[in-house]
């Protein structure tokens, strides 16, 4: 009886234990279900620029337990989160960059974020100022950066050294980049097997000299200039006249020239080259020479400028979990994001001690010179149609122009006219 009895009592305890444990996980379950799930997708290509966009996801869910943010890469850029907006089906939070954000702010397809901003008490003056001007529309702030990128010279110091020239320094001017460019082509055997550098964009030359595409409110077209021309000049002389850069043809034409640019250069068959910021994370893998930057050349008697863009991210107007959205953003465009960002050299982080303490260790030696290049860096073209004319009028026609298909007058008479049906357009 008595062992009956304590069996009896041993199974009603069982059961009371169970339905406590079955009550406590019920209980964790409904906790984990009410976490508001974030839509995040993000169209950068590089595997490398993905892994860090998901450790900055990571890192955000594992540091509190009311949002979880999903990462969802998307292929062939900008486009599908274009044809998501355009179908009702927008992500809650996407990468963007500034240069294409207007017409996105013009059909509302992005929210305003100074209510949030405001209340969540987000200091705005951690962030470099230029940043901030791409997103700001109408006294409205329509994202918030997560990185900036700038141009810069990289050079392979083995090959300076072998030609026993002095390296690049804030000095130097577009005439210098050309008379050392021709001093560091070798030809063995009448075969051309170093390239002295690689060809700048016509921009990066033309902007320089001070000439501009546009007037700053993208209502005159200015390409019709001294400044243009000279910059065609300029660039067309290296590739034709001095041969000390490979051919635009050689490169795989405007799409591919910049990989396969670096490419050439990571193999020591390039002495220097105009290298964007987000190249960094691929030339760490450099280990057979030694390499360093300096500042872009500028025109003789004029100040330095620089292109730049801003990676940013939004919260879509489709969303139906803003607050769950901004609390991801203010984490992933704030202090600990961005530093994932910055020690992976992903381009710059946006907060200047960010960005000295996670971005600016050596080597290169003269790292910092990526961020000392945004305070010369020129204004983005704040219209809707300014990615439209770059992708359909600029390069196609500087491309026929390097691939000896029209001349100079040709390609600024087209770029003109094309150019003006463009301005003062809504």
């Amino acid at each position: 009886m008595a062992i009956r009895r304590i069996l009896i009592i041993w199974s009603i305890f069982s059961v009371l234990l169970a339905a406590g444990c079955s009550k406590h996980l019920g209980s964790g379950s409904g906790q984990a279900s009410k976490r508001v799930t974030v839509r995040y997708e993000n169209w950068e290509v590089y595997p490398a620029q993905l892994k860090l966009h998901q450790q900055v996801v990571d890192a955000f869910n594992q540091s509190q337990n009311e949002v979880h943010v999903k990462l969802e890469p998307t292929q062939g850029g900008p486009n599908k989160i274009k044809v998501e907006i355009a179908g009702g089906t927008a992500p809650d939070v996407f990468f963007w960059c500034d240069t294409i954000l207007p017409p996105l702010v013009k059909k509302s397809s992005v929210i305003d974020l100074r209510p949030f901003i405001e209340r969540e008490g987000v200091d705005l003056g951690q962030y470099f100022p230029a940043l901030l001007d791409g997103l700001r529309y109408n006294g409205g702030i329509y994202g918030l950066p997560i990185y900036y990128g700038t141009n810069a010279l990289v050079y392979n110091k083995a090959i300076f050294d072998a030609a026993h020239l002095p390296y690049p320094d804030g000095n130097w001017t577009w005439d210098d980049f050309r008379a050392t460019a021709r001093k560091l082509t070798v030809r063995k055997e009448g075969k051309l097997v170093q390239y002295g550098a690689l060809l700048p964009g016509s921009m990066d030359v033309v902007e320089s000299l001070g000439g501009k595409l546009f007037d700053p409110e993208g209502k005159r077209c200015l390409v019709d200039s001294r400044e243009m021309r000279e910059g065609l000049r300029y660039i067309l002389t290296l590739q034709n006249v001095d041969k000390s850069v490979p051919s635009l043809a050689q490169l795989g034409g405007e799409a591919d020239k910049l990989k396969n640019g670096l490419q050439m250069f990571m193999t020591g068959r390039i002495g220097m080259f105009i290298a964007p910021s987000f190249m960094l994370s691929s030339l760490q893998d450099v280990k057979a020479f030694s390499w360093d930057v300096a500042p872009m050349p500028t025109a003789a008697g004029r100040k330095r400028v620089s292109a730049f863009s801003t990676g940013t991210l939004h919260i879509s107007s489709q969303s139906k979990v803003k607050e769950a959205a901004f609390k991801f953003l203010k984490f992933a465009c704030g202090p600990e994001g961005t530093a994932i960002m910055g020690k992976g050299r992903n381009c710059i982080p946006p907060i200047l001690e960010v960005a000295k303490k996670t971005f600016c260790t050596p080597p290169p030696e003269h790292i910092s010179v990526y961020i000392d290049s945004i305070y010369y860096a020129r204004p983005i073209l704040k219209v809707t149609w300014a990615d439209e004319f770059s992708s359909t009028v600029f390069s196609p026609e500087t491309e026929l122009f390097l691939l000896g298909k029209q001349d100079i007058e040709s390609t600024v008479h087209n770029l003109s006219v094309k150019g003006q049906k463009f301005a003062g357009r809504e």
